[in-house]
């Protein structure tokens, strides 16, 4: 799902939304603050279940001894590690993590597959219309009823202040 399309239920469900105009809204409060409604929520979810990403290492050259040294991809966790040997076959895969980096063996020549979650990417007033969200499906569509929850939630110290 996309960002424009998650935006047009957002301004349906504060009856703001306006099809025949350029921005599908005629509210330039709404159309302004979208991305800082949208933002702190989006990462939110993305903590509950995001669309994994792979990374690829390989090793090409052997040698006996020695380690080749890699830069791991920004994630907020490795989900899997697998080894392919020059076959594509399953193999096992001498390595070692180390900080943000990984250190594979160069005894044989194999590929190494991380399987990771990324870092989600903050939806700011640059965003673009169709910027596709990150999330998976099903959490992209509660998304625009938790940012009208946030916007509609009421401050409990002005209740006590009416009293």
């Amino acid at each position: 799902m996309t960002y424009l399309e998650n935006k047009k239920i957002f301004f349906s469900l504060i009856d703001e939304y306006a099809p025949n105009t350029q921005f599908f809204t005629e509210d330039i409060d709404a159309r302004t603050k979208c991305a800082n409604l949208y933002d702190p929520r989006y990462f939110e979810l993305a903590s509950y279940r995001f669309n994994k990403k792979t990374k690829e290492y390989s090793i090409t050259e052997t040698a006996e001894r020695g380690y080749e040294e890699f830069k791991l991809p920004k994630g907020t966790n490795i989900k899997s590690l697998g080894g392919r040997n020059e076959y594509n076959e399953r193999t096992s895969v001498d390595y070692y993590i180390e900080g943000e980096k990984i250190f594979i063996s160069k005894k044989d020549k194999v590929k190494l597959v991380i399987e990771y979650n990324p870092f989600p990417t903050h939806i700011t007033d640059e965003t673009d219309d169709d910027f596709e969200l990150e999330i998976d499906d099903e959490l992209a569509s509660i998304l625009p009823y938790g940012v009208v929850a946030d916007l509609f939630k009421t401050d409990p110290r002005r209740r006590l202040d009416s009293i």
